[in-house]
């Protein structure tokens, strides 16, 4: 299968309606290999989807009050690699904004993203992740 821009906004919908377990369940491999850029607490190479959920995503939803809201500002495709320029809103337990810029790079294999490379505001993660 290719990589196509339908196929990309599917994904993307999925996140800007908060329904990240269902983006990573359907359009993320098992055996990603999901880096996130920087020195945050979450920054690191996580080896599976699993453990990506088990690590990252556990401890950034165990930090907010409620689900992140993103927003795709920019989309590009190039081959087999979708590029997403985002934003996201959300609030933390204490109450502090959960206001970040993020930029994925998504590597396309058959029918999921196998590499995910993460960059975004590390030191607003350190914030609100205790």
């Amino acid at each position: 299968m290719q990589l196509t821009r339908d196929y990309v906004d599917k994904a993307i919908h999925l996140l800007e309606v908060g329904a990240i377990d269902e983006f990573l369940a359907n359009y993320v491999a098992e055996n990603v290999q999901w880096v996130i850029t920087g020195s945050s607490v979450l920054g690191g190479i996580y080896s599976s989807r699993t453990h990506f959920i088990n690590t990252a995503i556990s401890r950034l939803k165990s930090s907010l009050d409620g689900d992140i809201q993103w927003i795709v500002k920019n989309v590009i495709i190039d081959g087999s690699v979708a590029v997403l320029e985002m934003t996201s809103k959300a609030v933390s337990k204490q109450g502090q904004p959960y206001n970040n810029q993020y930029v994925w790079i998504l590597e396309f294999n058959g029918i999921v993203f196998d590499k995910v490379r993460v960059y975004f505001d590390d030191v607003l993660v350190n914030k609100i992740i205790k």
